[in-house]
Order: C-alpha cells, then sequence, then structure tokens
C-alpha cells in the first residue's frame, strides 16, 4: 500500500499527467547565393591534395583534379558572361574556347604571348582532356615495336602496359598543378578586366537566414 500511495502521489503531484506547454512557431527564410566556379575550383584543390598525401591510387584522384579544374574554368565563364554580352542565353551551345574567345574580346582582356604558349596552350590541353573524359570511346593502343637488349629490364619494360594519352598526364601531379595555375593566371587576367561591382575572384556565395515569430492567435 505504501509504494502504491508514493505512486501514486509521484504521477500526480508532479504534473506528468499534464500537457507541456507548446512552444511558439517561426516562419524561418533562408537564401544563397552559389558562385558554382568557386565551389568546382575549390573541390579541384581539394582532391588535388588528397593525391598528393596518398600515393597508391594518386592517379584518379589527379584526373579527378583536372576534371573539376575544367569544369571551374567553364563555370567562371558561364558566371560572367550573362552580365557582360547581353545575349549570352543564346550562346550556351558555343564550345567552353569560343566562349572565352568572345568574353576576351569584349572585355579587353589580353593574352600577349597567345595560344601557341602557356597559360592559353594549358586551357587548349584542359579543354581537349575534358572533352576526352565527357565523351570517352574505348580504343586500341599498339606503339611501334621497338628493339631491345635482352636483360634484367626486359621483364620490366614488358609489364609496363601502354597509355592513352590523357593517362599519361595523370601518372603524376604535374598537369593537375600546371592546369590550376593557369587557369588561375587566366581567370584573374579576365577578372581584373571585369567592370565593379564584381565579386572577388573564387569568392564562394553569400547566405542569409531568418526567424519572424508568428504571433499566438
Amino acid at each position: 500500500m505504501l509504494r502504491y500511495g508514493f505512486r501514486q502521489r509521484l504521477s500526480g503531484g508532479l504534473g506528468f499527467s499534464k500537457r507541456m506547454p507548446r512552444p511558439p512557431k517561426a516562419v524561418v527564410t533562408k537564401e544563397r547565393t552559389v558562385h558554382t566556379y568557386a565551389e568546382l575550383w575549390h573541390a579541384s584543390r581539394c582532391v588535388l591534395d588528397a593525391g598528393l598525401k596518398q600515393p597508391r591510387g594518386s592517379s584518379w584522384l589527379f584526373l579527378s583534379s583536372v576534371v573539376l579544374t575544367a569544369f571551374a574554368f567553364e563555370a567562371y565563364l558561364n558566371h560572367v558572361g550573362p552580365s557582360t554580352i547581353a545575349c549570352w542565353s543564346q550562346l550556351e551551345r558555343l564550345p567552353p574556347w569560343s566562349k572565352f574567345e568572345l568574353l576576351c574580346e569584349t572585355l579587353g582582356a589580353k593574352f600577349p604571348k597567345g595560344p601557341d604558349a602557356r597559360p592559353l596552350l594549358t586551357i587548349t590541353k584542359l579543354l581537349a582532356f575534358r572533352n576526352t573524359m565527357a565523351h570517352g570511346r574505348s580504343m586500341e593502343i599498339k606503339p611501334k615495336p621497338e628493339l631491345r637488349d635482352v636483360d634484367d629490364n626486359l621483364d620490366k619494360y614488358l609489364g609496363e602496359r601502354p597509355l592513352a594519352d590523357w593517362e599519361r598526364l595523370i601518372q603524376t601531379n604535374a598537369f593537375a598543378k600546371r592546369a590550376r595555375e593557369d587557369v588561375e593566371a587566366v581567370l584573374k587576367t579576365v577578372h581584373a578586366a571585369r567592370k565593379e561591382p564584381k565579386e572577388g575572384l573564387f569568392a564562394f556565395g553569400i547566405g542569409v537566414h531568418g526567424a519572424n515569430l508568428v504571433p499566438e492567435p
């Protein structure tokens, strides 16, 4: 009986059977500007860093970095285009290099060394790499026969598989680094030619949020 009475007093005296007051309501709003080119640029750096830290499988990380760098370059053109050329929406089907040339002509961005030297030479190689990956096709690789000495190095050479051009570019970090260096140099030149107001190059978009209390009925 003592235990039963104690339970009764607990359940009634502490108010466990009473309803808790409902919390007030608020209307929450969120907005965010996404600079896609900046996000892709950051992602390119992240996977490159991962490849530099982890040698095993690093070629695939270098590949990812190169492709993301190419995407970042294209995304920057699409970021700048609408505010620079009124009919940009009608130019969406143009290849990236044509868009780039048109923007440079409109903004007056100059590259004195031309397309046969860095940094523009790297851009053409980068876009070619991107197209190869985007429209990947199977292929047969048949190097020319070679006359080699029969020595201890022959077996090692036989084990080296022939590589496609795009595979050669990701065996080390060199092309991934070069692509980032030259894309940054090119975009700095284009960005400097833009009129104000403009965001900082590679700046992430800004987000805002708010909460407004709903008046009680």
